[in-house]
C-alpha cells in the first residue's frame, strides 16, 4: 500500500457565498452583518489572548432589527447602500411605510474610535392614517470564540447584569478572569425589554406614529474587557447621541482617503480600503496595543494572525493612502512586535511563531513599507526608531543565512504563497531581495548595500532567462524562445511556474528587466496563453495551486503594472462582484463571486492601492508614491 503524504495547506473553497455587509472601527467590529439586517456576532481584538475574540450570537444574531405595525411583523426586504463609503444602511419600502437601519461605528473627527457600536432603526409612515408601530432591536450572546487561523470556542461562563448606574443591560464572559462584555442601553423614548432571552437583551419602543411621520428606535452597545467598562461606554455613546456620533464618523471617513474621476472606481476603491483600514489593522481592547494582521474577519480562513507580505506588500500602502499618520505607528508596532520572526511564515498578532517556515519576501517586504512611508511623507525619522534599526540587522542576518556563493542568489524555504518549494531560488524573490538591499542602503546612507542590490538586480536575467520548453505551448518546436522561469533549484534547473502574490508579471516593477525586453514579452504571452492555472471567462485571471481561480492578486498585479492583455483591469476591477464588493483571494471566473478567501483585509487593500497606483502612475517602486490631497484628489 502507498500513500501520498500532503505537505501543504491550500485555501478551502467557499461552498456557499453570502452577501455579508461588515462594518467597524479600529476597536469593534461587526464583520458578519447579513441581508436582513441581522448581526451575528460583535469582535474585539485581544492582546491576551493573542487573537480575534467575538461574541458570537444566537439563531438571532447579537443585535437584529424587527419592525411591527398595527399588530403585523413587518419582513423587510433591504436595498443596502454605503454611507461615505463605509457605514451600512438598509431601506425597504413596505406596506405603508418605509423601514431603514443604519450601523455606524463611531470614530472622532480627530479619527480616535469608540469601543461601541450604534444603530437606529426607522420606520415612517407613508399613509394617510396613523399607525400603531413597534420597534425593536435584540439578541443573544450564545458563545464565545477565539481565532488565531481558525475559531476555538472557549468554556467560559456568561453572566447577565442590569447595571441601574448606566442603566445598561451587560452580558459578560468569563469566571476567575473576565474575558469580554457588551452592554446594551436603548435611546431616547426607548426601554429595555425585560422578557429578553437568557444572556440576551432587548430595547424597544413603541408609539402612534402619524402620516407622513417617523419614529426612530436607537441602541448603544458599549464593549470592554470587564462589565462596569461596557455600561460606561454605552452610558458615554447615549451621552454623545446617535447623530452626532453619526455625523462624527461621516467626517472622518469623507476627508480620508483617495477619490477618482469615477464615481464608481471611488466607491468601490473606497469601500475595499477602509475594510483593509479597519480589518487589517486594530488596537486592542484590553490593553490599547497597536496590532497588524492579515484579516480580523472570521470569514477568513486564517483569520486573526499576522503576515509579514500581506501586512507590508498588501495592506500598508492602503493604510498610509488613507491615514499616514496612523500608517507610522501601524509600521513601527507591527515591525517590533514581530522582532526576529518577522520572516517566518505566520505569527500570533503579537509576535512569537504561529505557523513556521522562512519566506524571502516576508523578509523583504517591511523594507519596502518602510521605503514607502519615508517616500510618501518625508518622516526620515522612522528610520530611527529601535524596532527599525533592529529590522535593518535582522535583514542582513538572515539573508546572510539563505544565500548561495556559487549561484550568488538567495533562496527560500515557502513561496509567496506559503507553500513549500525544491526550486528555492525563485526571481522576483531575488527581484525583491535587490530592491531591500537598495532600500536599507539609502536609508542607512551605505553605499556598499545599494551596489550589492545593484548587481544582483543585473545577475537575475542570467540566472533566471531559460529557453522556453515547446511542448503543450504555444511556443513553436525549435523556436528559441527565452523566457523569465519562476526559479531555479541548486544545480540551475529551471521551474516554469506562476505564484499570482509575487508575480513574474511584477519584474518590471522590481526594475530588473525593461518592458520592452523579448524574454519578458514572452513571459507575459505565457501568463495569458499557456500557464495551466489561468482562466478565461467574463471575469479572467490568474491563479496558482493554492487557489485554483482567478485571484485578485493577479487583477492588483495589472493594475500596477498597466498592463491590459486581459482587458482595463481598473474597469475589471469596478465590475467583479467578488465578496459583495470587497475583493476576496479568488472567484469563479464566470460570475466574479468568491470562491477561495472572502473578507481578506490584506488584498482588499491590495487592489484599492494599486488603482491609485494606475491613477497617479506610479510603476517603479520607487516611483514617487503621491498621497491624495485634502479633497481626496491627485496631487
Amino acid at each position: 500500500m502507498t500513500s501520498t503524504e500532503s505537505l501543504t495547506t491550500f485555501a478551502p473553497v467557499i461552498d456557499a457565498p453570502e452577501t455579508l455587509h461588515p462594518t467597524g472601527n479600529l476597536l469593534v467590529s461587526l464583520p458578519e452583518l447579513d441581508e436582513h439586517g441581522v448581526c451575528r456576532s460583535i469582535g474585539i481584538v485581544s492582546e491576551a489572548e493573542r487573537g480575534v475574540l467575538a461574541a458570537v450570537g444566537g439563531e438571532q444574531g447579537v443585535l437584529a432589527p424587527s419592525v411591527t405595525v398595527d399588530g403585523s411583523a413587518v419582513t423587510p426586504s433591504f436595498t443596502w447602500t454605503r454611507v461615505a463609503d463605509w457605514v451600512p444602511h438598509a431601506e425597504a419600502s413596505v406596506t405603508g411605510g418605509i423601514v431603514t437601519a443604519e450601523w455606524v461605528a463611531p470614530l472622532s473627527r480627530g479619527g480616535t474610535s469608540d469601543a461601541g457600536v450604534v444603530a437606529r432603526l426607522s420606520y415612517r409612515n407613508e399613509t394617510d392614517a396613523p399607525q400603531h408601530v413597534d420597534l425593536r432591536w435584540s439578541g443573544q450572546w450564545a458563545s464565545t470564540v477565539v481565532h488565531h487561523f481558525r475559531a476555538k470556542q472557549l468554556a467560559v461562563t456568561l453572566a447577565t447584569r442590569d447595571d441601574p448606574w448606566t442603566g445598561a443591560r451587560a452580558v459578560y464572559a468569563g469566571a476567575e478572569r473576565l474575558l469580554l462584555a457588551v452592554s446594551w442601553r436603548p435611546g431616547a423614548g426607548a426601554a429595555h425589554d425585560e422578557n429578553a432571552p437568557a444572556n440576551g437583551w432587548a430595547v424597544t419602543r413603541s408609539a402612534s406614529v402619524a402620516p407622513g411621520e417617523t419614529l426612530d428606535l436607537d441602541v448603544y452597545v458599549g464593549v470592554a474587557p470587564e462589565p462596569d467598562g461596557s455600561g460606561a461606554t454605552a452610558l458615554h455613546l447615549r451621552r454623545r447621541g446617535f447623530d452626532a456620533l453619526r455625523a462624527d464618523t461621516r467626517a472622518w471617513l469623507s476627508a480620508h482617503g483617495p477619490r477618482f474621476d469615477s464615481p464608481e472606481l471611488t466607491a468601490r476603491a473606497r469601500l475595499n480600503l477602509f475594510f483593509c483600514f479597519f480589518y487589517g489593522q486594530a488596537d486592542c481592547l484590553d490593553t490599547g496595543r497597536t496590532v497588524a494582521l492579515t484579516s480580523r474577519s472570521p470569514r477568513y480562513y486564517v483569520s486573526g494572525a499576522f503576515w509579514s507580505r500581506d501586512v507590508y506588500w498588501w495592506a500598508f500602502p492602503a493604510v498610509l493612502l488613507t491615514d499616514a499618520t496612523r500608517a507610522r505607528r501601524v509600521l513601527v508596532a507591527s515591525i517590533e512586535n514581530a522582532g526576529e520572526d518577522i520572516a517566518q511564515h505566520a505569527l500570533y498578532i503579537t509576535g512569537g511563531r504561529l505557523y513556521p517556515g522562512f519566506e524571502l519576501d516576508e523578509l523583504c517586504i517591511p523594507l519596502l513599507a518602510l521605503w514607502r512611508y519615508v517616500d510618501a511623507t518625508g518622516d526620515r525619522g522612522v528610520v530611527s526608531e529601535p524596532a527599525v534599526q533592529r529590522l535593518f540587522g535582522t535583514f542582513e542576518r538572515e539573508l546572510a543565512e539563505v544565500f548561495d556563493a556559487e549561484l550568488g542568489l538567495y533562496g527560500t524555504m515557502l513561496l509567496p504563497t506559503d507553500d513549500p518549494t525544491d526550486h528555492p531560488f525563485t526571481a522576483t524573490n531575488n527581484a525583491l531581495v535587490a530592491v531591500a538591499l537598495r532600500i536599507v542602503g539609502r536609508l542607512t546612507g551605505d553605499a556598499d548595500l545599494v551596489a550589492r542590490g545593484e548587481a544582483l538586480a543585473e545577475r537575475l536575467a542570467e540566472a533566471f532567462v531559460h529557453e522556453a520548453p515547446t511542448e503543450g505551448t504555444t511556443s513553436a518546436p525549435g523556436s528559441g524562445e527565452h523566457r523569465w522561469a519562476w526559479a531555479i533549484d541548486a544545480d540551475g534547473e529551471p521551474e516554469w511556474r506562476e505564484e499570482p502574490p509575487l508575480s513574474l508579471r511584477t519584474l518590471a516593477y522590481w526594475g530588473v528587466v525593461d518592458e520592452t525586453d523579448a524574454a519578458f514579452a514572452t513571459t507575459l504571452r505565457w501568463l495569458v496563453t499557456d500557464y495551466a492555472y489561468h482562466y478565461d471567462g467574463p471575469f479572467p485571471g490568474a491563479g496558482a495551486p493554492h487557489f485554483a481561480s482567478p485571484s485578485a492578486f493577479d487583477l492588483g498585479n495589472r493594475m500596477l503594472t498597466g498592463n491590459a492583455d486581459l482587458g482595463d483591469p481598473v474597469a475589471a476591477f469596478v465590475a467583479t462582484p467578488m465578496d459583495t464588493g470587497i475583493a476576496c483571494e479568488s472567484w469563479h471566473p464566470d460570475t466574479g463571486i468568491a470562491v477561495t478567501g472572502a473578507a481578506m483585509a490584506s488584498v482588499a487593500g491590495f487592489v484599492a492601492w494599486t488603482a491609485w497606483a494606475d491613477a497617479v502612475g506610479h510603476r517603479q517602486w520607487d516611483d514617487p508614491f503621491p498621497l491624495p490631497g485634502a479633497d481626496g484628489s491627485r496631487p
